[in-house]
């Protein structure tokens, strides 16, 4: 990787700076993860392909919000309940499956990052995986909030999983919509789907962004005026969180800060200008093995970082075997049973 300065740039010219949650989640978790993703990845197309890698429980959140968005945007009414089964059975048997079999031949469209470097996957695994799509997807169609957003009509949807910004001074900050529609009380509620466990900590900045962009775009004249609903489909349950104004000032703030201590590692922050060697690598082996581009850092390492960059053994020819993708369906079928 040359140490060049990167401008981060598109096929349209240079990119300005930008922020989100997910961006500043990556500059915490290391820099030099951050610079591959967003200025690197620009550039080179390894880096690029690296950055795209898909982990399972990540992949099974992205089923699910494929799944979700494309029923959304081809639906008025509730299917019935044989419908709904055999919707959750095609998106298992047929589109898990074969992305499972893309990634295992080592497709350019999508790749697991088990597969890219050879984590032996458990029947285990895969069954969590399908089982939080499926436990997911049968969520989704009993909650009241898809019966409340079919109810008003979709003339009456703001929103259906857009990418969407707004400004905090002179950085856009960009956050996606998974769904905001304009309630019968002509309240917006703003919905988040969720396929993990745990709140996580940007939620409430997350929130309070839909409110400030909401209220950018003209939805309503106050952000107390948004109701906001995180759909937790694994549990199931829904957490409904008031915005606030102390809570909006907040998410300003901790926006701008995160915004300035990105830049600060810039070599020309004016110019979204950025090196690599200003960005170090975490001392956490924990993270780096489970980091899409461990290879860049530890490019001898067979598992992933040893205990110093000296230590690391070379790689050998022979890769783990994975796991016929028969295993997969079988999975499908245990959590068919169990989740009926």
């Amino acid at each position: 990787m040359a140490a060049d300065p990167v401008l981060a740039e598109s096929a349209s010219g240079p990119r300005p700076f930008s922020w989100s949650a997910s961006r500043h989640d990556t500059f915490a978790s290391c820099r030099r993860r951050y610079y591959y993703s967003y200025y690197a990845a620009l550039e080179d197309d390894e880096v690029r392909r690296l950055k795209k890698l898909s982990a399972l429980p990540l992949w099974a959140g992205s089923v699910v919000h494929d799944t979700i968005e494309s029923f959304l945007r081809t639906n008025d009414t509730l299917p019935s309940a044989e419908e709904q089964e055999a919707l959750v059975r095609s998106v298992v048997h047929s589109g898990m499956l074969a992305d499972w079999r893309e990634s295992e031949a080592g497709s350019l469209r999508f790749r697991l990052f088990e597969h890219e470097y050879d984590v032996p996957v458990e029947q285990e695994d895969k069954r969590l995986a399908v089982t939080t799509v499926m436990r997911s997807l049968k969520s989704f169609f009993r909650t009241e909030t898809l019966r409340r957003a079919l109810a008003v009509g979709r003339s009456q949807w703001l929103a259906l999983e857009d990418l969407v910004s707004f400004h905090v001074g002179d950085v856009e900050v960009f956050l996606r919509m998974d769904l905001a529609y304009r309630d019968r009380d002509g309240r917006v509620v703003i919905v988040d789907w969720k396929t993990g466990r745990g709140e996580g900590r940007f939620n409430e900045v997350q929130v309070a962004g839909y409110a400030l962009y909401a209220t950018e775009r003209g939805w309503v004249g106050d952000a107390e005026e948004i109701s906001t609903e995180l759909s937790y489909l694994v549990i199931p349950k829904a957490v409904r969180r008031v915005v606030t104004g102390k809570m909006v000032q907040h998410a300003r703030n901790f926006i701008a800060r995160s915004a300035r201590d990105m830049k600060a590692l810039l070599v020309d922050p004016a110019g979204n200008l950025a090196r690599l060697e200003d960005f170090p690598m975490c001392d956490r082996p924990q993270v780096c093995r489970r980091c899409n581009f461990r290879r860049l850092c530890f490019p001898r390492a067979v598992d992933g970082p040893p205990r110093s960059a000296a230590d690391a053994p070379p790689r050998t020819a022979e890769a783990t075997p994975h796991t016929p993708s028969a295993g997969l369906a079988s999975a499908g079928e245990e959590s068919l049973r169990t989740t009926g």
